[in-house]
């Protein structure tokens, strides 16, 4: 079981360090090149302004031609980056407003009054790493914080899981907690928002969270060795939040999909599960590539086309050449 630990987890790393290669290279690619033709930009608008106006009023042969398009096209991508730097602030305003207000309201409760918890932590030698909330539906359990991360329970997953559920499911957020997923899955969201031009950022955060999530369960299942009490858990969790109808934002649900593959990996392990990779990366990859390819080329490319040619062959009037 250690092996398929060490497998989850090296395909959980490999997919955060691909997210991050790849979006750290186009944005670097991105401001380079607005940094660099920020000058030429505007003096090509101000030039296709003056051909475009050149006979008094807007001269529409003059306006799609060639010299024009290559001039509107770096301010669309520059309008692009722009869009992206806003989704991704409003998305680390949106996320840690979330979480604050969500530990904030909710209240903690003694361990002391749980003594089945307590039993449970102690055995587990993970005391004082768990905080109980006091809040009886939905049944959740998740771990939150950046650089410190910590175990939250809701009060009512106590009476709801029996001991070897609850076991597993404090076992599998550990895992989370020592590896620090909470801020892995933090940074990918904000590149995510960053570049949402890019479809391939969609495929990268389903398959970190579906890796992390089995290294999790794997994890838990070595310690517990009890993969089916790992999935009752799952099974009954997931009920909760559909009962209560709660759309959560918490790091243990990342998908209705995700938790299926997670519960049938459980229940029959020796089951290999069908490879979709190449028609699963192929078109996301491929557009991926081609959009920023463009981009950047639109950016660091600018040919110069002398606005002379359209001004004395189309609008034939001497204050034009």
């Amino acid at each position: 079981m250690k092996h398929f630990v060490r497998t989850e987890q090296r395909k959980a790393q490999c997919y955060f360090v691909l997210i991050v290669f790849v979006n750290i290279v186009v944005l670097s690619s991105i401001a380079t090149g607005i940094g660099i033709g920020i000058k030429g930009y505007i003096f090509d608008t101000k030039s296709t302004y003056e051909s475009i106006t050149c006979c008094g009023s807007i001269c529409s042969k003059c306006f799609f031609n060639l010299r024009t398009v290559t001039t509107i096209i770096p301010w669309a991508c520059m309008t692009i980056f722009l869009i992206g730097i806003y989704k991704a602030f409003y998305k680390i305003f949106f996320l840690l407003r979330y979480n604050y207000n969500f530990t904030r309201f909710h209240t903690s409760l003694s361990l002391e009054n749980y003594p089945n918890l307590k039993y449970i932590l102690h055995s587990a030698q993970i005391n004082n790493q768990v905080t109980l909330l006091k809040n009886s539906e939905p049944h959740y359990a998740f771990t939150l914080g950046l650089w410190k991360p910590k175990i939250y329970l809701s009060s009512g997953i106590c009476s709801y899981l029996t001991r070897k559920e609850l076991l597993a499911v404090i076992l599998h957020e550990e895992h989370h907690k020592k590896n620090k997923d909470p801020l892995k899955l933090f940074l990918i969201q904000i590149f995510h928002a960053l570049n949402f031009f890019l479809p391939i950022n969609h495929n990268l955060l389903n398959q970190f969270s579906s890796a992390s999530e089995k290294a999790a369960d794997d994890s838990a299942i070595n310690l517990s060795r009890e993969p089916l009490e790992l999935a009752s858990a799952l099974v009954k969790m997931c009920k909760s939040h559909n009962t209560t109808k709660q759309q959560s934002l918490l790091p243990s649900f990342k998908g209705q999909n995700i938790v299926e593959d997670r519960v049938k990996r459980l229940l029959m392990p020796e089951v290999s599960v069908p490879d979709f990779r190449n028609t699963y990366w192929c078109l996301p990859g491929f557009l991926s590539f081609l959009i920023a390819a463009t981009i950047c080329a639109s950016l660091f490319y600018n040919p110069r086309i002398h606005a002379g040619e359209c001004k004395t062959r189309i609008c034939h009037m001497n204050i034009c050449g």
